[in-house]
């Protein structure tokens, strides 16, 4: 189901870009005000994947009203003038285009559950083995004399990864006035790793998780999760489920958030609650 999903995103998103082109092209050539409705509903689609990475969240709503709502509205109008003008053509394109959003919003965003059998807050977490991107393991013990978060994230291809870590590296001294360990864990490669250390320089610890063998422990494994093409840029097909977890100085799982969504993620404050109620402050 995961490998039809990294099919699915990456053959949506030239969809869009395709008709949305192919719209404007054909009200230019046919003065057809179907295509050119349908052109802009798949070029809302195409603003909002651009949006991503030109200024990406570190989370959205789960129905992304802004852009759905607009959607439905440039739907229903393509639909009546696709009615008006006889245009078949132009009533499937934006049947489809639906179709095509309703699957991101329902399907491809969603995992499917947040459950984990081997993460029960109140007890330690499953022995593993992390790595710092020269190659030094990290384990479990490493991390039991701190209070820690650790965040799982699936990559720097993911421009809702990249700004969760630019989010809590702002609060670095907080967390580490507080006295917490900060490991950043993702199954991309050492190289990448480096680079997003590089990029913001906070004292964190920046781990990989090779073969995702701690994330298939932890029961977070997100099979065939990378869109399809990611691989020619060196990222396997599987990644990891967007994971937070919070232990405390004996190494007992306190918190854990294992997004059904991977657009929407807790917000800082709920990790500085966490702590707080933990006497750690």
């Amino acid at each position: 189901m995961q490998k039809l999903k990294s099919i699915f995103i990456s053959t949506y998103c030239t969809y869009l870009t395709l008709v949305a082109g192919w719209g404007l092209y054909q009200y230019l050539e046919l003065d057809s005000k179907a295509m050119l409705i349908v052109g802009i509903q798949h070029f809302v689609g195409v603003a909002f994947f651009i949006g991503l990475f030109a200024k990406p969240p570190a989370r959205t709503s789960a129905l992304l009203p802004k852009w759905t709502i607009p959607g439905v509205m440039l739907v229903v109008a393509s639909g009546y003038q696709a009615y008006v003008e006889a245009n078949l053509a132009a009533g499937v394109f934006a049947a489809i285009g639906w179709l095509g959003w309703s699957m991101y919003l329902f399907w491809y965003s969603s995992f499917g559950g947040k459950t984990s059998r081997t993460l029960i807050v109140g007890q330690p977490l499953p022995e593993f083995t992390l790595y710092t991107p020269s190659g030094e393991a990290v384990s479990r013990s490493d991390l039991s004399e701190k209070p820690t978060l650790m965040i799982f994230y699936r990559g720097n291809w993911c421009p809702l990864c990249v700004a969760q870590v630019k989010e809590i590296s702002g609060l670095y001294q907080q967390l580490l006035d507080m006295g917490v360990e900060v490991c950043l864990v993702s199954p991309q490669p050492e190289e990448n790793t480096q680079q997003l250390a590089d990029r913001f320089k906070v004292p964190f610890k920046f781990l990989v998780d090779r073969d995702l063998k701690t994330a298939e422990a932890f029961g977070i494994k997100a099979e065939g999760g990378t869109p399809a093409g990611m691989e020619v840029l060196g990222y396997d097909s599987d990644t990891v489920r967007p994971t937070v977890l919070i232990t405390n100085a004996e190494g007992e799982l306190i918190y854990s958030d294992l997004t059904d969504n991977y657009r929407v993620r807790p917000e800082p404050e709920e990790f500085i609650k966490v702590f707080q109620s933990e006497g750690i402050a």
